[in-house]
């Protein structure tokens, strides 16, 4: 797809944008009128344009992102969300799995990185000691349960509350704000995250730090292609490929069922999947090059 076409697709997504926006705020308190349809049909001739263009696409960019895990496969290879107990609904199956993740990686240094890239800034008395993970830790006389936390020892290091589908901003705000109180309640408050899938203008509490499922995922991803080539590198034996599928499989979830992503070439799906690969393959192939 050339430059001028992307640009023009951009556009037409933000004239979108601005009419959802528009019709949120109920703008149009009459019917509108019939007369010239031209816009619209610009508008889907050029969906349709950027949809048949990206269907072409996604196959190369599945292979090219399978060959990054090989002798595994991209997860957007699979349908997800033929799984019941992986609907978006389903907030503490993610919520499992994702703390069955971070128990796999076993050492502080790469559950720092998977939150913060480059951050290896853990207290060093850690650095030999084994996370412990603490699913729904029940934290100011009872009334509240994080998601996430992670201890070092008896010192929390980690608070992560997660959503996994659209939430009251109020609600979740004052949920923060009370999590916030009992971190800040230590000598040396934990770092607290909030996972959600479109955070929009939300605002949290300054002691969370917003983090999109998006992001995350690619994160998972790419310690999941460590684990891969450090297991082809030394021999390791198959248990080590098992523990990547079943981390990859969790991107997978989330990539399909939260983030609306598909390897097929379904209609208006290709185009944000054809992006989300084109990130991926970008950071995969710029360490590569030693970029990253």
């Amino acid at each position: 797809m050339t430059n001028s076409a992307e640009q023009q697709i951009d556009t037409q997504l933000e004239i979108l944008e601005l009419w959802a926006d528009l019709y949120r705020k109920q703008a149009f308190q009459e019917g509108l009128s019939s007369k010239d349809w031209q816009a619209a049909t610009e508008l889907s001739e050029t969906a349709k344009a950027a949809e048949d263009l990206s269907r072409r696409d996604l196959k190369n960019l599945l292979d090219r992102s399978s060959g990054s895990f090989h002798p595994l496969a991209d997860p957007l290879t699979l349908d997800f969300g033929l799984h019941r107990w992986l609907s978006s609904e389903r907030e503490e199956a993610y919520s499992d799995w994702f703390a069955w993740v971070l128990e796999q990686m076993g050492n502080f240094g790469q559950i720092f990185k998977l939150f913060t890239v480059g951050d290896k800034s853990f207290p060093l008395e850690c650095a030999s000691q084994k996370p412990i993970i603490c699913r729904e830790l029940s934290i100011l006389n009872r009334s509240r349960r994080p998601d996430l936390v992670i201890y070092c020892g008896d010192r929390p290091l980690l608070v992560v509350e997660i959503k996994t589908r659209s939430f009251d901003e109020e609600l979740v705000r004052k949920q923060l704000t009370e999590y916030a109180l009992w971190a800040n309640g230590h000598q040396e408050p934990p770092r607290c995250f909030f996972v959600a899938v479109e955070l929009g203008e939300f605002s949290c509490p300054m002691e969370f730090e917003p983090l999109p499922w998006r992001e995350l995922s690619l994160r998972v991803r790419e310690q999941v292609r460590a684990w891969v080539r450090a297991a082809q590198e030394r021999q390791l034996d198959g248990g080590h490929f098992v523990r990547a599928a079943m981390a990859l499989a969790f991107c997978g979830a989330v990539e399909r069922n939260l983030l609306e992503l598909s390897g097929e070439p379904k209609t208006f799906e290709a185009y944000t999947s054809k992006g989300y690969l084109q990130e991926w393959l970008a950071r995969t192939e710029g360490e590569n090059d030693g970029q990253i």
